[in-house]
């Protein structure tokens, strides 16, 4: 049985990931001088491509392989030996000027990787190494060697996972039709196909604040959604201590230059803002990234790779008061109404958001109701709820802040419907005073200044 002789490269990840060229010595065979006094040494292809006989996927060009010999018999012949790219034409490598002893043939050889996409697998070929004697036959040997460059199946991130912040900065994002989303890009490096997946460390966020709370929100990782962009095979998932795959089974191949930019897209809409995250603070989560190679692909067995990471969602301490009618006036035009007192009901006078517990205060801007030089007590005015309207308590206009709300729940767009009223027992302030239009300007604030 003839044992066919083996030159075997392994290509470095380090090198297919920078895209750097790879070289190595390794021994073409052995000369004999006996055969042929100055030796022209050959080399050419027997096929028309590095096959990947393993990988399956390929092939590459015989030109991504360039030798040159540097020794024979431990000679350096480097300043007569030319590169060669390899082809299926016999290529000269050496022509000598004077006669050589017989020995080993070193070559440094070259392996371009940046023009090429590698796939993991063994791409091979078989040499053909000659060097005609002077009365026929060769002086190379062996005659033929099977040449292979043996690329290793690798799923490699290029950077770390770190944090991934979803920032609720505005209200908007409260009331935007889509939500609020964020990004996370994670540049990979590899060899196979591969199903990237994605999983928390718990079912429910975890929460930390140094700002008031009345209760601490429950906030489930399901009211996040997270998709890659720009994936054809991309499937969307609600995030889960369980970990999902984000495309079908096909996964994402091996890309243009053995690199590719995922981009994680993490989304929440407007409804679970409000519901699961309108307290200010920072809910977290750890995160695990996993890249499995898909079943089908070489090599056998399982290949994965992962980083772990933080998803956060920070809600900052947000707050607004919109009061929905700017003026506001009670009446007094008969009798009835000196008698048993006067009011006006203004259904969604106010609209109000704040991410943390709130107090809602009321006062006057001046000491009393004026019309020129005459004036009317403040505290002939009622402001509270309307009849229906919870978590409100009728208090006596003042120039000193009344509280209206205390510690209530954050909420976002909470209307309330305010009831104005002069009560009976408050018209006798009215009685007699000149007709006119009596005002103060009030003011509605969480604050009591």
């Amino acid at each position: 049985m003839v044992v066919q002789a083996q030159i075997s490269v392994n290509l470095p990840e380090a090198n297919i990931t920078a895209r750097t060229e790879y070289q190595q010595s390794i021994t073409l065979g052995q000369f004999n001088s006996a055969i042929t006094l100055l030796p022209n040494i050959g080399i050419k292809s027997n096929n028309a491509t590095l096959s990947n006989i393993l990988g399956g996927i390929g092939p590459a060009p015989l030109a991504l392989a360039n030798f040159k010999i540097s020794t024979i018999g431990g000679v350096s012949v480097l300043g007569g030996s030319t590169e060669r790219s390899l082809t299926t034409a016999t290529q000269s490598l050496y022509v000598a000027v004077a006669s050589l002893a017989s020995g080993t043939v070193l070559s440094n050889l070259r392996l371009t990787t940046s023009s090429f996409t590698w796939v993991a697998g063994t791409y091979s070929t078989d040499i053909a190494l000659t060097a005609p004697g002077l009365l026929g036959g060769n002086a190379m040997s062996p005659a033929t060697q099977a040449f292979s460059i043996v690329v290793p199946a690798f799923i490699t991130a290029q950077n770390t996972a770190g944090t991934t912040g979803i920032l609720v900065n505005n209200l908007s994002f409260y009331r935007s039709p889509t939500g609020i989303s964020t990004n996370k890009i994670m540049t990979l490096a590899h060899t196979v196909p591969y199903i990237p997946n994605l999983q928390t460390g718990g079912s429910n966020f975890s929460f930390s604040t140094a700002l008031t709370y009345n209760t601490l929100p429950l906030s489930p990782v399901s009211t996040v959604s997270t998709t890659l962009t720009g994936i054809a095979t991309a499937t969307a998932i609600a995030l889960s201590a369980t970990s999902q795959p984000l495309t079908n089974s096909t996964g994402i191949v091996v890309p243009t230059n053995n690199s590719q930019a995922l981009n994680y897209a993490f989304s929440i809409t407007a409804e679970q803002l409000k519901t699961r995250f309108v307290q200010a603070g920072t809910y977290s989560i750890p995160l695990t990234y996993t890249w499995n190679k898909t079943s089908a692909a070489y090599p056998t067995g399982n290949l994965q790779s992962q980083s772990v990471g933080t998803l956060e969602v920070v809600v900052s301490d947000l707050g607004e008061l919109i009061a929905n009618q700017q003026t506001v006036g009670l009446s007094f035009t008969n009798a009835n109404q000196y008698k048993n007192g006067v009011n006006l009901d203004i259904p969604a006078h106010l609209k109000l958001s704040k991410t943390t517990p709130y107090n809602l205060y009321v006062r006057a801007t001046s000491a009393s109701f004026a019309s020129g030089v005459n004036s009317i007590p403040l505290n002939v005015l009622r402001i509270g709820p309307m009849p229906g309207e919870t978590g409100m308590q009728t208090v006596t206009l003042s120039s000193t802040a009344q509280q209206l709300i205390n510690a209530a729940d954050p909420t976002i767009d909470r209307s309330l419907s305010i009831r104005y009223s002069i009560p009976a027992s408050e018209t006798s302030k009215v009685l007699n005073k000149p007709s006119g239009i009596y005002s103060t300007n009030i003011i509605f604030s969480f604050i009591a200044p």
